[in-house]
């Protein structure tokens, strides 16, 4: 392979790494401001990093050029389905342990943003 090539696929992946470390907190903070729980902002993100994985993909030539976007299509489309399992499936089933799961996280997230603060 060309050392062109290389630089040339080297940028694209940080600036699709950069591109989705921009956008995942601007979405998270749209559907927080809502009152979303967790699992809810996640879909989205899940869902922009499957299709944007796909389409620079299929942009380079196919799955068969970068193994990058091959592993984060199949990394994006397990937690995409997850998510979904776990907002359609357990918030009409199993309502409480879905809220208890939610109430946890919450819990969790404090407690991190606590301890790291520089105040």
């Amino acid at each position: 392979m060309d050392i062109f090539m290389i630089v040339i696929d080297t940028l694209i992946v940080l600036l699709y790494i950069t591109l989705i470390a921009f956008i995942t907190p601007i979405t998270m903070k749209y559907f927080k401001r809502k009152k979303y729980d967790i699992f809810i902002q996640l879909l989205p993100v899940c869902f922009i990093v499957f299709v944007t994985s796909i389409i620079i993909s299929i942009g380079l030539g196919g799955f068969k050029e970068m193994k990058f976007f091959q592993i984060t299509s199949i990394v994006s489309i397990v937690l995409l389905g997850l998510l979904l399992f776990l907002t359609l499936a357990m918030r009409v089933l199993w309502k409480d342990k879905y809220d208890r799961l939610v109430e946890r996280i919450l819990s969790f997230r404090e407690k991190n943003d606590r301890s790291f603060s520089l105040k």
